[in-house]
């Protein structure tokens, strides 16, 4: 599944230059910030999931932002995806309504952007595995695999 898609992708990726060139920053921005790593090539395991990967686009007031999705529900035919392996824990979210009355019982108020606080989070080396990728390693002129080391999908 994951090859298959990958190799759509790099087909996509071909097309468009300046796709390829955006898909190609993320991937590297996330490599030079170790939120990824190289698996190396003679390194095998019984449970090892490969995750599938496209770039979500968005477009806003003349320049196009992109970011990766690891598709984690994604899966073969009789097969789980990772995200049916998982187990459900509770909400930790509080509730809208109780975070809007809160932020109104004040005369100011704090604001901060937490778009990469996921990525703070480090994976346990034991689920490593479960969230394999393949990705092109310009280095060798090949296709590789990667593991992911923070939580990149959240």
């Amino acid at each position: 599944m994951a090859e298959k898609r990958f190799q759509t992708l790099q087909i996509r990726l071909q097309a468009n230059a300046d796709f390829k060139s955006m898909y190609h920053n993320h991937m590297l921005d996330y490599i030079l910030k170790n939120q990824v790593e190289v698996v190396p090539p003679d390194e095998t395991f019984d449970n090892v999931f490969h995750l599938p990967h496209h770039a979500v686009k968005k477009g806003k007031r003349g320049a196009t932002k992109c970011r990766i999705v690891f598709d984690a529900s994604s899966h073969e035919q009789g097969f789980p995806s990772l995200n049916d392996t998982l187990e459900m824990g509770p909400n930790l979210l509080p509730e809208k309504l109780a975070i809007l009355l809160r932020f109104r019982m004040y005369e100011k108020a704090l604001d901060c952007d937490g778009n990469h606080a996921f990525l703070q989070l480090s994976l346990n080396e034991n689920d490593r595995d479960l969230t394999r990728f393949l990705w092109y390693r310009v280095e060798l002129d090949s296709d590789g695999i990667y593991q992911i080391t923070n939580d990149v999908i959240a």
